[in-house]
């Protein structure tokens, strides 16, 4: 389970390798493949090829896809309308943009044990710009979860991972950011989904952040947004 790549093609390289030695047999995909990072088309290409089980647009694929504006916080908002159009939209082909566009944002599976899993970028009450933090009252969990009924919930957003949460019936699960963590630790995050045991085992995987860096550098002429990005993958959390 994979979320929030952000064009950091070396980071989602580095989860992948990682996977591949301790063995998957499906991808899911909680959306935000573009924007920040060097490498959007690098990204999107290498999700295409491995045919995610599946997989849902992001608030930042939707911007890309719809022409409209991400919708995130301000801390990033300046960062993210650089990158979407001096590196995004410029690399990234019409083909792909389509793409972006044609997600859908949300998809049901079984995994788990459980039928009616729900994966979806933000919540189920507003699919790609609410939050979910781990450190969240339950009356706010409830007010994101709508007329949610399944009995688990996979999102991203937040570049938080954080450990399953349960709610009354609920269980939810973040696997954090590929791309570019928030939570502190700036290695990459991803999780895996042991069906056979109904097990969530979280990962941390660190790689070549100096190539992501050395790469933004040559594409991101705007100093503020360049030095929000580098703190941003250097220390894993937004300056304070």
């Amino acid at each position: 389970m994979i979320s929030d790549i952000h064009g950091n093609y070396e980071a989602l390289k580095a989860v992948l390798n990682d996977a591949h030695s301790l063995g998957f047999d499906d991808v899911v995909v909680l959306g935000d493949l573009v924007d920040y990072g060097p490498d959007p088309d690098l990204v999107v290409d290498e999700v295409r090829s491995f045919k995610p089980k599946a997989i849902v647009r992001g608030n930042h694929d939707h911007a890309v896809g719809y022409g409209v504006d991400c919708g995130c916080g301000p801390a990033t908002h300046a960062a993210s309308v650089y990158t979407r159009e001096e590196i995004s939209l410029k690399k990234l082909s019409s083909n792909d943009v389509k793409w972006l566009a044609s997600l859908p944002t949300r998809a049901t599976l079984k995994t788990l044990g459980l039928e009616g899993v729900l994966a979806t970028h933000a919540t189920p009450a507003e699919e790609l710009h609410d939050y979910l933090y781990p450190w969240f009252s339950d009356d706010r969990v409830t007010s994101s979860l709508k007329d949610f009924e399944g009995p688990a919930l996979l999102v991203g957003h937040t570049h938080y991972q954080f450990t399953v949460r349960r709610l009354s019936k609920y269980l939810i699960v973040n696997p954090g950011s590929v791309g570019q963590p928030r939570d502190g630790d700036p290695r990459a995050a991803y999780a895996i989904i042991d069906d056979e045991t109904t097990t969530i085992t979280f990962r941390r995987v660190k790689y070549d952040v100096n190539t992501t860096m050395r790469k933004l550098k040559a594409l991101v002429r705007d100093e503020s947004s360049l030095r929000l990005l580098e703190h941003l993958l250097m220390h894993g959390a937004l300056p304070r």
